[in-house]
C-alpha cells in the first residue's frame, strides 16, 4: 500500500511540475516537442516500481557492467 501512495505522489508532483514547465514556454513551437519529452518521463516514473518488483535495474547494471569489460578488453 505504500509503495502505491508513493507512486501516486511522484506522479502528481511530476504532473505539477509539468504544468510549470509548459506555461513557462515561451510560444507554442516547441510545445509538441516538450509533451513528447515529459511524456518519456512520465513512462519512465510509472515503470520504476516494476523494475523494482523484478529486480531488472540490477539485472541491466550487471549487463552493462559486463559489456563495458568486454568492450575494454577489446581496445586493449
Amino acid at each position: 500500500m505504500q509503495e502505491i501512495l508513493e507512486m501516486v505522489r511522484v506522479v502528481a508532483v511530476f504532473y505539477l511540475l509539468e504544468q510549470v514547465v509548459l506555461n513557462l514556454l515561451p510560444g507554442t513551437g516547441y510545445e509538441k516537442y516538450v509533451k513528447f519529452y515529459l511524456g518519456l518521463l512520465l513512462v519512465v516514473l510509472l515503470l520504476q516500481p516494476v523494475f523494482r518488483i523484478f529486480r531488472l535495474a540490477e539485472q541491466m547494471d550487471e549487463q552493462a557492467l559486463t559489456q563495458m569489460l568486454e568492450w575494454e578488453e577489446e581496445l586493449e
